[in-house]
């Protein structure tokens, strides 16, 4: 697979929800196939960060930039090279498995050669194929929405909180998971200070405490 890791640019960003001010001035700059960890309590405003980052949402003030390949990309492009993981993320509860995963790589292009079949064997599902999404249980969900990140051909990884609702034997797949499936991509991790969710992260960018 050749990578063309997403390079990002922040210059004093800020987000404001009504009145309130949920982050402000924050300059970043994430190298092209880089690993970020953006780290804070919980409410800290590391999510709406994230959410920036991924072009989802738009900055109150500020800019942000993104580039790819030599190429410099719009905020329309972004969320077409990236693939985005949150806990109790937008699955579909009435498909079953094996429908949910054709339906997402029917949506974004996997990465070449993997198989539907590779991605439930990925998740640890092998055997609940024809289960229905809504009768998994939160671990298994949580396996299954970053088991279709990973698996999706994409320039950038943004992963928030990835270990939520995850045992410790889950955890441990979870970081199996970064360092066989990453493959070069830039990535960005919001987590709540917990180190195995951004393992040997290259740059740290943390919220102040209240």
């Amino acid at each position: 697979m050749q990578v063309l890791p997403l390079g990002i640019t922040l210059r004093q960003v800020g987000k404001r929800h009504g009145r309130q001010w949920i982050l402000r001035q924050v300059d970043l700059q994430v190298t092209a196939g880089s690993t970020l960890a953006i780290l804070g309590a919980n409410g800290s405003g590391k999510s709406s960060l994230l959410r920036l980052m991924c072009a989802f949402d738009r900055p109150s003030e500020g800019e942000l930039s993104w580039n790819c390949g030599g190429k410099t990309l719009t905020a329309m492009d972004v969320p077409t090279c990236m693939a985005y993981c949150a806990p109790d993320q937008g699955l579909i509860a009435d498909l079953d498995v094996a429908e949910h995963i054709s339906l997402h790589q029917s949506l974004r292009q996997p990465i070449p050669g993997t198989s539907g079949q590779q991605v439930l064997e990925l998740a640890l599902l092998s055997g609940k194929g024809n289960v229905r999404v809504r009768d998994l249980s939160s671990g298994m969900r949580q396996r299954l929405a970053l088991a279709l990140a990973f698996s999706t051909d994409a320039s950038a990884l943004f992963l928030d909180e990835p270990t939520s609702h995850l045992d410790r034997a889950g955890k441990s797949w979870y970081q199996t998971l970064v360092a066989d499936w990453r493959l070069g991509r830039t990535l960005v991790v919001a987590s709540n200070h917990d180190p195995k969710e951004y393992p040997a992260a290259d740059s740290v960018w943390e919220f102040p405490q209240p």
